[in-house]
């Protein structure tokens, strides 16, 4: 059997001398500081995938010159599958981009990492999974299974090209679906685009590296970004497309995925009912909740021990 990995990326935007960094590129713009904060998400996501992807061979932890603690979870799993990925390994061949704050051109480079499987699953560390999982959900036959659905390319939705435009010009946090389409466009696909939701992406390492070996200058104009521009597009998902092209993918539907989003809204019971709720539906693999960093603590506290609970189980 081929190896499968797994790739997270994570920063604890607490940690001083982070803040450092980002406080000398933000120019103090509080609103695109607060993304770069978390709440410990990076344990219970490399936990879940521990506990339940155990085919899983590596988990590479792609960041900063940082290292999670994982004191949560070290009692509770073996954690000898992880490996820690300084951004200077993957900026290798272009340190000149180098502090970086932006996760699509992190995202680009991951191909990069060193003894990476042909196959990986790349996760942003508030994506979960929540039972039990097995390669045929990630990769059937050499082919990536896509969790998704197809949507109108933006160049074909007026409303949506005028906001895309209007939101770069006025500096606005990019649109995480115009940069899929945008991909899309990029892979040859103009009517459509296939959309991804918040969960574990599959990827194929040699599909990505042939690409950018044949247009090196997509690489290098979408890695000198620092931060989020609206000039770049989603490099898994433009690696989904360019698989779709070569029919080497499985469309699968998101009814296997919850997203919670505007955690920060929750209440403690109400994200506690949630929880409970998940845990009668077999369906449901996967997990993603957003702004839990925004939460209250007692909020974040009942996720944890949920999730706690269900490690111990």
């Amino acid at each position: 059997m081929e190896k499968i990995d797994a790739v997270i990326t994570w920063v604890d935007g607490a940690d001083p001398n982070y803040q450092s960094k980002l406080e000398k590129n933000l120019k103090n713009n509080k609103a695109q500081k607060r993304q770069y904060l978390q709440a410990n998400e990076i344990e219970f996501c490399v936990a879940s995938i521990i506990r339940f992807a155990p085919f899983i061979r590596k988990i590479f932890i792609v960041t900063d010159k940082q290292k999670p603690s994982l004191s949560n979870i070290r009692h509770l799993l073996p954690l000898n599958k992880i490996e820690v990925v300084d951004h200077e390994e993957i900026f290798r061949d272009n340190e000149e981009y180098l502090p970086t704050f932006n996760i699509r051109a992190i995202d680009a480079l991951l191909f990069k990492i060193k003894n990476l499987s042909e196959r990986f699953i790349y996760f942003n560390d508030d994506m979960f999974l929540i039972k039990e999982t097995f390669e045929k959900d990630w990769f059937v036959n050499n082919k990536a299974v896509l969790t998704g659905k197809w949507a109108k390319s933006y160049n074909k939705q007026v409303i949506k090209t005028i906001s895309h435009k209007v939101k770069n010009f006025l500096r606005i946090r990019p649109s995480f679906n115009a940069a899929q389409s945008k991909a899309a466009n990029i892979a040859g696909f103009h009517e459509k685009y296939f959309k991804s939701y918040h969960c574990g992406r599959p990827q194929i390492k040699s599909v990505i590296k042939d690409f950018y070996d044949k247009n090196p200058e997509r690489l290098t104009n979408q890695i000198r970004h620092k931060f989020r521009d609206g000039r770049q597009y989603m490099p898994y998902s433009l690696c989904w497309h360019l698989l779709i092209k070569k029919n080497l993918y499985v469309e699968s539907s998101s009814n296997r995925l919850i997203e919670i989003t505007k955690s920060r809204n929750f209440s403690e019971k109400k994200l506690e009912n949630l929880l409970t709720n998940l845990d009668s539906k077999a369906e449901v693999k996967f997990l993603n909740i957003q702004d839990l960093n925004l939460a209250s603590k007692e909020t974040q506290k009942v996720f944890q021990n949920w999730f706690i609970k269900k490690l111990s189980s």
